[in-house]
C-alpha cells in the first residue's frame, strides 16, 4: 500500500526512460466510434468498464495540458500537426503541448515535480520508476478510471498478462502506462549497423569476434574506404555515448546495454556485470581501440544529431542504431549524393565459439501518468484510452491521416507512397512523423494481434530491412527481467545506484580515453564501497518477484 505524502518531494531519476520514436499499433473496426468497440473486464477486475462516445467532450469546452518529449528538429507539436489535430476534432479536447527537446527533457521535468504545483494534466515521467513518483503524491493511481472510463485500455492489458504484470507496482496498482514495444523488439531491433558497402569495397567479411572487429575498424581508418583521398573515415561513431560502447559486452557475455550490467546468473543470482573480469577485458579492448583512433575521439559529448552528421557525410563506418537507421541513412545519404550506401545491421558480437546476443528492447517503455492536478480526470484517462488503445485513435498515431499517408483496403490500414517513397525523400518514420504520427507519446506495437498491423506493413514495404531483422531473431534475448520496484526498494536504489551509476560512467569513460590508467582493483573496490550490495538485494527481490 502507498504512503501517500502531503509534502511532495523531489523525483529521484536513478535510471533514465528509454524512449524510442517510434509509431504505434492498430485494432480491428472502421474506426467511427473506436471508443465504442464493446465492453471489456478491466484489469484484476471481472465487472465491465464503461464505454463512452465521441467526441468525449463538447468541443473545445476542455483542455488538457500535456508535457512530452518533442519531436527531433525540424518538427514540433507546437506547429500543429494534422494527426494532432484531428485527434483534437475527433474527442472534442484541446491540447496545451508543453515539450521539451528529448536531452532536455528529463531536468526540465524533474525541476518542475520537484516543485509539485501546478502540473501538467498528463505527464511523461522523466523517470523509470512511476512508484514512487506516485508516492511522492505527484500522479494518481489509474486503476479505477481506466476500470470505469478507459474500456479499451482495460481490454488491451487483459489480453496481454504479461504487458499488464510489467506496468504494475509491488502493491498490485498500476499507477502509469507505458508504450508496448514487444513488436519493435523484433521488426526493429537495437544492435550495430555498419557500412556494408565499404566492407564490399575492402575485400572484408562482415566481423563477428572482437578481434575481427579490430581488424574491420582499423581498415575503415587506414584504406579510405569513403574514396575522397582524406583520413577523415570515423571508423566507430557511438551513439548514447559510453552506453553506445557497451553494445560490445556481449563477445564477454555482458549484459550492460538495456540492463545496465544487472543481470541474473544461471542459477538466478543477480549479478553487478561491471564487477566481472569479462568487464576489464571488454574495457581494455575499447582503450585500444580508442588509443589507435578507431572510436570518434569525441563520443562522450557528441549528440545524436552530431554523429548523424557524421554519417550523412559519409565519414562513420559503423554506429548503434535502431535498423530503422538503415533505411534513414541510406535515404539522407542517397539524397547528398552517395548513391551506393549501404547500411546493415551485423550479429552481435561474440567470443569464439561462443554466440553472441542482443538484448530486447522493451517489451513496455517509458512511463505516462495523470497529474495530482488535472482539473479532469474523466476527460483525461478518455483520451489516453483513445490515443492509446482505441482502434481509431491508434490509426491516428500510427498510420497518420488517411488519404494522405494510409488508405483502408480490405479492413486494414496500407501505407501510401507518401511514407514508403516520400516525394521528399524521407524515409518512413520521419514521413510519419512530419504528420504528428509515430510520437513520442504511449503507443503500442504488439507481437500479435490487432495492434500489430504497422509492424508487419513496413516490414512488408521493406523487405531489405525485414531480412536484416530475420538475420538477428534469434540472437535476441530478454533485458531487464525485473517487476518494478516498492516505494522502500525504490528508496535504496535512489540513494545507492546513483552514486553509483555516476562513479561507473565516469570511470570507465576514464579508462577507455586513457584519461586513467586501468585500475581495476580500485575501481571494483570503490563500487563495493558505494553500497553495491544494497542494490543486488533489491534487484534480486525484484527479479523474483517478476519471475514468480
Amino acid at each position: 500500500m502507498l504512503n501517500k505524502k502531503r509534502g511532495y518531494t523531489a523525483i529521484s531519476a536513478v535510471l533514465a526512460a528509454t524512449v524510442a520514436l517510434a509509431g504505434c499499433g492498430s485494432d480491428k473496426g472502421d474506426g467511427k466510434n473506436a471508443a465504442n468497440d464493446g465492453k471489456a473486464a478491466a484489469p484484476n477486475n471481472n465487472a465491465p468498464a464503461e464505454g463512452y462516445t465521441l467526441p468525449i467532450v463538447k468541443d473545445g469546452s476542455v483542455t488538457l495540458s500535456i508535457a512530452a518529449r518533442d519531436f527531433p528538429s525540424p518538427y514540433s507539436y507546437t506547429k500543429g500537426f494534422p494527426v494532432w489535430q484531428e485527434i483534437e476534432k475527433r474527442t472534442g479536447i484541446k491540447i496545451n503541448w508543453i515539450v521539451t527537446p528529448n536531452d532536455q527533457y528529463n531536468d526540465v521535468m524533474n525541476v518542475k515535480l520537484a516543485a509539485g504545483k501546478d502540473l501538467p494534466d498528463i505527464i511523461t515521467l522523466p523517470t523509470a520508476d512511476p512508484v514512487k513518483t506516485a508516492d511522492d503524491g505527484l500522479i494518481i493511481p489509474l486503476d479505477d478510471l481506466i476500470h470505469k472510463y478507459a474500456p479499451n485500455i482495460s481490454k488491451f492489458l487483459k489480453d496481454n498478462p504479461e504487458i499488464d504484470k510489467k506496468m504494475r507496482s509491488p502493491d498490485g496498482k498500476l499507477y502509469a502506462i507505458s508504450s508496448v514495444t514487444s513488436g519493435v523488439a523484433f521488426s526493429d531491433p537495437y544492435g550495430i549497423l555498419i557500412r556494408q558497402d565499404w566492407l564490399d569495397k575492402l575485400g572484408l567479411k562482415e566481423p563477428k569476434t572482437l578481434d575481427e572487429w579490430y581488424t574491420v575498424l582499423k581498415a575503415f581508418k587506414e584504406k579510405d574506404p569513403n574514396g575522397n583521398g582524406k583520413p577523415d573515415e570515423i571508423p566507430f561513431v557511438p551513439d548514447l555515448k559510453l552506453r553506445g560502447l557497451t553494445i560490445f559486452g556481449s563477445a564477454k557475455g555482458l549484459h550492460l546495454f538495456y540492463s545496465s550490467g544487472y543481470y541474473p546468473d544461471k542459477s538466478g543470482k543477480v549479478q553487478f556485470e561491471w564487477l566481472k573480469p569479462e568487464a576489464k577485458e571488454l574495457v581494455v579492448w575499447l582503450n585500444k581501440l580508442y588509443k589507435d583512433g578507431l572510436i570518434d575521439p569525441e563520443f562522450m559529448t557528441k549528440t545524436s544529431d552530431a554523429t548523424r552528421a557524421n554519417i550523412t557525410r559519409s565519414e562513420a563506418g559503423v554506429t548503434n542504431r535502431f535498423l530503422n537507421g538503415k533505411p534513414s541513412f541510406e535515404s539522407a545519404m542517397k539524397k547528398a549524393g552517395e548513391q551506393s550506401v549501404v547500411w546493415n545491421l551485423t550479429v552481435p558480437p561474440a567470443a569464439d565459439g561462443d554466440k553472441g546476443f542482443y538484448e530486447k528492447y522493451g517489451p513496455i517503455s517509458g512511463w505516462y501518468g495523470i497529474s495530482k492536478d488535472a482539473k479532469n480526470k474523466e476527460a483525461a484517462i478518455k483520451f489516453l484510452d483513445y490515443i492509446y488503445a482505441s482502434e481509431e485513435g491508434n490509426r491516428f498515431v500510427t498510420f497518420g491521416i488517411e488519404g494522405k499517408s494510409y488508405t483502408m483496403v480490405n479492413g486494414q490500414p496500407k501505407l501510401t507512397e507518401f511514407a514508403y517513397k516520400n516525394p521528399e525523400g524521407l524515409d518512413i518514420n520521419t514521413a510519419l512523423r512530419s504528420l504528428g504520427a509515430s510520437p513520442t507519446m504511449p503507443w503500442i506495437r504488439a507481437t500479435e494481434g490487432p495492434l500489430s498491423s504497422l509492424v508487419k506493413e513496413i516490414m512488408a514495404l521493406d523487405p531489405k530491412s525485414a531480412e536484416q531483422a530475420k538475420k538477428v531473431e534469434s540472437y535476441l534475448i530478454e533485458s531487464n527481467p525485473y517487476s518494478l520496484p516498492s516505494v522502500e526498494e525504490s528508496e535504496t536504489l535512489a540513494r545507492y545506484q546513483s552514486e553509483i551509476t555516476t562513479y561507473v560512467d565516469s570511470t570507465i569513460a576514464k579508462f577507455v580515453t586513457g584519461v586513467e590508467p586501468i585500475d581495476w582493483d580500485k575501481f571494483t573496490n570503490q563500487v563495493k564501497a558505494l553500497g553495491i550490495d544494497k542494490v543486488l538485494q533489491v534487484k534480486q527481490k525484484q527479479y523474483d518477484r517478476y519471475k514468480k
